[in-house]
């Protein structure tokens, strides 16, 4: 049965598996935490298992971190909820709390299960989905995460800021070999400057230099973009200083017309140096998507668009 008891905090310590940033725990970033200490006292337990054979410590702390940090800061006892978990159950427990908090961040969490399947305590991806009953795509979705260049994430004054949908932006571009030297020399001209940048302008800056890398492959023969079925719905075509995209219009209407502008606008603005915020490439990339969906299923079906087939 778990046991609720007021601990000295500096006879607690952290788990090594626990998924906080240690180095980015401090007096600024738990500002908030300290505030609610000192008006409400501590409303939420920390989770721990007593340890042995530490004579420093009596508790490993589960969850916490930023609790441990302000009980210290504060000189204030820590309550703890006791527990007996093996290590596959504290990853579990410590999972669950985050995501009902909703306070940890992507690529914490991203780092997280990276050393879960390190450690081998899971033997996969999916492994950790049935454990925590979320989807394989999910979990394989903030593990990619991980995967960004130390040189990507130190842009950052605060990786913990890194969003989810920034993060697969950055990955999709180092994809592409132009596109990620561009954003590696990008990351390290942030990182020189002498003032730390806000979250959101180091991601524009990073879209923007990328952007400013990459160099378009000239296509001699018009690249034809075809539908799940096979059809082709529109093709590019490479021109001397443009590119253009030629729509069948005998089966495009007005609707479908303006969807696509809408798309490719979007894109273009992602692009941009006056892109400031997440959501845009990942957002105009699917967009893309569902517009050539939209436009393949009208060309199909032009009727539903105001337009008559063509004669045949």
């Amino acid at each position: 049965m778990p046991t609720m008891k007021l601990m000295n905090p500096f006879r607690c310590r952290m788990w090594k598996l626990h998924d906080r940033l240690d180095a980015h725990i401090n007096e600024a970033t738990c500002r908030a935490e300290i505030a609610s200490f000192e008006g409400h006292g501590q409303l939420v337990a920390v989770l721990g298992r007593t340890l042995q054979g530490d004579g420093d410590h009596d508790v490993e702390l589960i969850t916490g971190a930023r609790r441990l940090f302000v009980a210290r800061h504060l000189n204030q006892p820590l309550m703890v909820e006791l527990r007996t978990l093996t290590d596959k159950e504290a990853l579990i427990a410590m999972d669950s709390e985050s995501r009902l908090r909703k306070d940890i961040s992507p690529y914490e969490r991203a780092l997280s299960y990276a050393r879960w399947l390190r450690s081998g305590f899971f033997k996969s991806q999916d492994d950790i989905a049935r454990a925590l009953k979320v989807s394989p795509s999910q979990v394989s979705r903030i593990l990619k995460l991980a995967q960004l260049p130390a040189v990507v994430v130190q842009a950052f004054a605060n990786p913990t800021e890194i969003r989810e949908e920034w993060g697969r932006c950055l990955l999709t571009i180092l994809e592409d070999r132009a596109g990620r030297q561009a954003l590696l020399d990008t990351a390290r001209a942030v990182i020189a400057k002498p003032d730390r940048l806000p979250a959101h302008e180091v991601y524009r800056q990073l879209l923007h230099g990328a952007a400013q890398g990459r160099k378009l492959k000239i296509q001699r023969h018009d690249v034809v973009v075809r539908g799940a079925d096979g059809s082709a719905l529109f093709r590019i075509r490479h021109l001397r200083d443009t590119v253009a995209l030629l729509l069948p219009l005998e089966n495009v209407g007005e609707r479908a017309l303006r969807d696509i502008s809408e798309a490719v606008a979007a894109v273009l603005r992602a692009g941009s140096a006056q892109v400031n915020d997440s959501g845009r490439i990942a957002g105009s990339k699917l967009e893309v998507k569902r517009a050539a969906r939209r436009a393949g299923k009208r060309a199909r079906h032009p009727a539903e668009d105001g337009v008559q087939p063509a004669p045949t």
